[in-house]
């Protein structure tokens, strides 16, 4: 099958299931918008028991899903501000009376999914102001299963404020490469490109120097590029270089030079991981550290994916006979198929949201 009748397959059938199942089964959400849910907590000393809460929520999360976020202990709803959406996120927020300033009347906020948490992480930032006007804000990430946590009495020293930052953001990229499944999905077939123990380490370094270039260009708005084309470049990445694995008899660029590929489709996913900061934000006497430290976290997730697989497919080779010829044959095709299929479903339903 030539290439573009392999182009054309996958797009014809993405379109057909698309319009049959009205997208409700496979979701730009559930492909790449692991952004948390962004929770501002703000004290002023001046004003005891009184706490700000503003919030921002993924704009690709339906208003029926979205968390109540409230505090449960010791607190009284002053008001509620109207919810406005952007486009890319919903604001809201509220002003609280919190009595008492004991362990066992901490506030404690807690998040409350109607439907169910659909994997959401929170990111809170705590934002202290002392009687002498002195700011110290400290970050927590909260994991999906995490829906309540009760607020600190006290802040650490700033040197230690410096380390959960650090913390927060390197946990920030770990989870996003790790829920990013378009962006697993594009590691796998760039995996299968190569051949070699060594190949595969020049690709996937070659997708880090890409993604690691426009994930700081873009966080530090020299270069700037709206989501949903980010999230439709990604997904016509995948379909690519499904296409190029299909053509197994042919040997091609990419098959002998896979680290063009992997750089250059890694500047694209650089654009998609530097949505989630740019969401969140930096910190504003720790922007490089944010950024470096949400890298380093990518990269992690990026090796405690790459490796199993990797692992696996060697576990696979040792197989002989007809049973791993026929795997080669047929689950080969099988896999990159499936994939490619996927891919182009995304790109179809995030192309009609343009």
């Amino acid at each position: 099958m030539s290439r573009h009748i392999q182009l054309a397959f996958f797009i014809m059938l993405s379109v057909g299931l698309f319009q049959a199942l009205g997208a409700s089964l496979i979701s730009p959400a559930a492909a790449h918008d692991p952004r948390p849910v962004l929770i501002d907590i703000y004290q002023d000393d001046s004003r005891p028991g009184e706490l700000r809460l503003e919030w921002k929520i993924p704009g690709s999360l339906s208003p029926r899903k979205h968390p109540i976020i409230n505090f449960a202990t010791a607190c009284n709803l002053i008001r509620t501000y109207p919810e406005r959406f952007t486009g890319e996120a919903y604001y809201g927020g509220a002003d609280f009376l919190c009595s008492g300033n004991t362990p066992n009347l901490a506030p404690m906020l807690t998040l409350t999914y109607p439907l169910g948490n659909p994997s959401l992480s929170s990111f809170v930032r705590l934002h202290k102001n002392n009687l002498e006007g002195d700011e110290n804000t400290a970050m927590f990430l909260l994991k999906p299963d995490e829906l309540s946590w009760a607020i600190p009495q006290s802040l650490a020293p700033s040197s230690n404020s410096s380390s959960l930052m650090a913390k927060a953001y390197l946990e920030l990229g770990f989870s996003h490469i790790l829920k990013g499944w378009d962006h697993l999905l594009f590691l796998i077939c760039l995996m299968a490109l190569t051949t070699m123990p060594g190949q595969i380490f020049l690709a996937v370094t070659g997708f880090t120097i890409g993604h690691s270039f426009t994930l700081a260009a873009a966080s530090l708005n020299f270069l700037t590029l709206p989501v949903i084309y980010v999230e439709t470049l990604i997904s016509l990445s995948i379909i690519l270089v499904c296409v190029e694995l299909l053509q197994t008899e042919r040997k091609t660029l990419a098959r002998s030079y896979p680290v063009l590929i992997s750089l250059f489709f890694g500047l694209v996913h650089g654009l998609g991981f530097a949505n989630e900061l740019i969401s969140i934000g930096f910190p504003e006497d720790g922007l490089v550290a944010a950024l470096l430290f949400f890298n380093l976290g990518v990269e992690a997730g990026q090796i405690v994916f790459v490796i199993p697989v990797i692992l696996l497919v060697y576990a696979a080779q040792k197989f002989n006979g007809s049973a791993y010829n026929f795997c080669m044959n047929m689950g080969y095709k099988f896999i990159f198929y499936t994939i490619g299929f996927v891919a182009c479903f995304w790109f179809v339903e995030r192309s009609m949201q343009f």
